[in-house]
């Protein structure tokens, strides 16, 4: 099945994706990036959502489906995985080498990790030969938690970078089904992209939007079983 694109554009499961925006899966979305600004400070940065599901097929097709829609970018800044159980430190252990292999043939940058929990960063220290160069953390006004507070202690002791972001997306599996509901559109559970394209000197966000693979409730019901 091929991939669809999703931009924050014109329809309703988007409450999830980006919130306050509508969004539709859009094949024809412009690629074009802005021609005033050098093409070297312009960044790809990408978020890749797995799950029990994913296999190193979905992983490189994934990455494959973003920088063949920018082919004028070379590679990937950073690549942030966020994995759906945020405890499964064998899940995580399973999947890195497939992501060190796409930074050692240089598809991408920097790896990094999307809220994260400390005891799965400590493994994955321990046994990786590509060490995530940057944590994204789920900013909230309305406390900072402990497992957060412990996260920056790590990321300190180990000198990795801390941005935050507000992407609430969570579960692909209440994705799929607002989708279905509103859309009806069936995606693959295996994997999710967001992708965000920066202006890096200014800091300013180019565009963004999301990538997914379609698939029949047949499909679906199958993968399950």
């Amino acid at each position: 099945m091929p991939a669809i694109f999703v931009s924050p554009t014109t329809c309703q499961y988007a409450t999830r994706l980006s919130e306050g925006c509508d969004c539709i899966a859009d094949r024809n979305e412009s690629t074009e990036l802005p021609k005033d600004i050098p093409k070297d400070n312009i960044s790809l940065h990408i978020k890749l959502f797995i799950s029990e599901l994913t296999c190193k097929e979905d992983v490189n097709k994934a990455v494959d489906c973003v920088l063949t829609r920018y082919p004028t970018l070379p590679y990937i800044e950073f690549l942030f995985i966020s994995v759906a159980d945020k405890t499964n430190k064998d899940l995580l252990l399973k999947c890195w080498p497939w992501f060190e292999e796409l930074a050692e043939v240089g598809k991408v940058k920097f790896l990094g990790l999307s809220d994260p929990r400390c005891q799965t960063i400590q493994p994955l220290i321990e046994n990786c030969k590509i060490w995530p160069r940057g944590i994204q953390l789920f900013f909230s006004c309305e406390h900072t938690s402990n497992t957060c507070m412990d996260l920056l202690k790590l990321a300190n002791y180990y000198k990795i970078r801390v941005t935050i972001h507000r992407d609430e997306l969570k579960d692909l599996t209440e994705l799929n089904q607002a989708m279905d509901r509103e859309l009806g559109v069936h995606m693959l559970e295996s994997w999710l992209l967001r992708y965000s394209i920066v202006d890096r000197r200014r800091k300013v966000l180019l565009k963004k939007g999301y990538i997914l693979e379609k698939s029949s409730p047949q499909k679906l019901d199958g993968k399950k079983q």
